[in-house]
């Protein structure tokens, strides 16, 4: 399992200039705090017999691999396998490797606001975010794309789908699409935005709020700000956190999210290997605490949800309630790493060996250009403790209230299960997210659905209308409103039945 923590503090000297660097910035550049001078280690006689070994693996390749091969690919290799060979979390990206991770990191990117999947030869989309370019355009889910700016998309992966329609914020990317089985194309000029992809979701049941956090992106303070306003125009002041299979993501937004519930004080300290960086504190100001808080967590809860749940357990600013954590206290950063040519470059002006982008622009004043970039590592770089000291890594957080974690109901996990968005009106051979979730409904529910994927089969046909018949609809098997309303409601009495974690909540709140 590979989570990530990532610190934020800005450096007031910094000023962007490449969009490579403003990448760094907003993971690395500005987690520092520059302390000292450079301190670069002579070499011992074992550091020159190791380089002297390498160097003769290099040779060897060199004399007798019969096969093409670079210098570059070689050095890129020996990165690669030196970095994955740390622990867990440590790992080198390509530069394109890079973007990507960033992307699901920060929850923002210029694009249409769509998710896809491979469905035959067609890219499928599978849901479409409320608010989003894609729904202002009247795609919906289910839509096959199959152009985009006249370059087709059949066959085409995901990956090259997302690459053509993704783009500058502002331009405009014109798709082919087919819909409900027609072969007619429909074609629609789609303006690209900032997609900002929401984590939080939330709903109010019985006096009670309930946030789910899915994980601490850039986005995160945003949107659960927005839910807590729902929740105060509610008058709402008992409050489940639900931080259940929350893997991490970034300090800055975990820190966010704990300063709205903890009391002043410390919140977590971030504890650097390196001399060359000054160990952080973070601190909540919160003068009243405006909800009872009880928070939900498994042992898929970690990282920065252990940040937040181990600083609201500290504090008494709440109770956790579930089984016990995943146990990472350790959290990365990602460092730019200069390529041959930069290094050599750099030695000859500075009489130095600096291999880190982030060294260069520290101690030099330089942001090396995208070309001079090799690669990036997400590195371990330190350990963070809760406000009392606790050093949790490898051992997680007891919840204050054990219980257990929810069970199969007819083979399906109920907490993972979605409601269903009323956004279309699947029918047979529809594929959607919608029909995903409705399926896993259906099941544990005790219809017959033999595979649970995004397409409405014969037999999926076959429950809804058994179900239609059995609520007293009409019998249409297709997932209309009132369908899809009949089993968002039949989800939360199934939540209420079998989720004893958040029963727990609710008993405890209620006290």
């Amino acid at each position: 399992m590979k989570t990530n923590i990532y610190s934020v503090k800005t450096v007031k000297s910094f000023k962007p200039i490449e969009s490579i660097c403003r990448k760094c910035i907003c993971i690395c550049l500005a987690v520092f705090i520059l302390i000292g001078q450079p301190a670069y280690a002579a070499s011992t006689a074992d550091d020159e017999a190791n380089l002297q070994y390498l160097q003769g693996i290099v040779d060897m390749i060199r004399d007798q691999y019969q096969g093409s091969f670079t210098d570059k690919q070689l050095v890129e290799g020996a990165v690669d396998g030196m970095l994955n060979s740390l622990d867990d979390y440590t790992t080198y990206y390509t530069p394109e490797e890079a973007d990507s991770f960033m992307g699901t990191i920060t929850g923002a990117f210029g694009g249409i606001g769509v998710t896809m999947e491979p469905s035959g030869n067609y890219v499928l989309v599978t849901e479409v975010f409320t608010g989003s370019p894609a729904e202002k355009a009247g795609i919906l889910q289910g839509d096959k794309i199959i152009e985009a700016d006249g370059k087709s998309l059949i066959k085409a992966t995901t990956d090259q789908a997302a690459s053509l329609i993704r783009g500058e914020v502002g331009t405009v990317v014109k798709l082919g699409l087919l819909r409900n089985n027609s072969n007619i194309i429909k074609y629609v000029d789609v303006t690209r935005a900032v997609i900002k992809v929401n984590p939080v979701t939330f709903e109010i049941k019985n006096g009670i709020g309930c946030i789910k956090l899915e994980m601490f992106n850039e986005n995160t303070d945003e949107f659960i700000t927005a839910a807590l306003a729902e929740m105060d125009r509610n008058g709402i002041t008992k409050l489940i956190l639900d931080l259940r299979d929350n893997p991490g993501g970034e300090v800055g937004q975990a820190v966010a999210v704990a300063q709205k519930f903890v009391p002043k004080g410390l919140i977590t300290r971030l504890d650097y290997k390196s001399e060359k960086y000054q160990d952080l504190e973070y601190r909540s100001n919160l003068e009243k605490q405006k909800y009872k808080l009880a928070v939900l967590v498994n042992g898929m809860s970690a990282s920065a949800s252990e940040i937040v749940s181990g600083a609201i357990q500290d504090t008494g600013a709440g109770k956790l309630i579930g089984t016990k954590t995943f146990g990472k206290a350790k959290f990365q950063g990602l460092l730019p790493i200069l390529s041959p040519e930069a290094f050599l470059k750099y030695k000859q002006l500075y009489g130095v060996n600096i291999l880190s982008g982030l060294d260069l622009q520290m101690y030099f004043g330089i942001i090396p250009s995208e070309d001079e970039i090799a690669g990036y590592t997400k590195m371990t770089l330190g350990l963070y403790y809760t406000p009392k000291g606790r050093m949790i890594d490898g051992t997680g957080l007891v919840p204050d209230i054990p219980a257990e974690d929810p069970k199969p109901v007819s083979g399906v996990y109920i907490n993972i299960i979605r409601k269903l968005s009323n956004t279309t009106k699947p029918g047979l051979n529809f594929q959607g997210t919608d029909v995903y979730n409705a399926e896993m409904l259906l099941k544990a529910l005790g219809y017959r659905i033999s595979m649970t994927d995004n397409t409405l089969d014969e037999q999926t046909v076959k429950a809804i209308r058994e179900y239609q018949k059995k609520s007293g609809f009409g019998i249409t098997g297709i997932l209309d409103t009132r369908t899809q309303n009949a089993l968002n409601s039949d989800l939360a009495s199934l939540v209420s039945k079998h989720d004893n974690q958040y029963n727990a909540a609710v008993q405890y709140l209620n006290q």
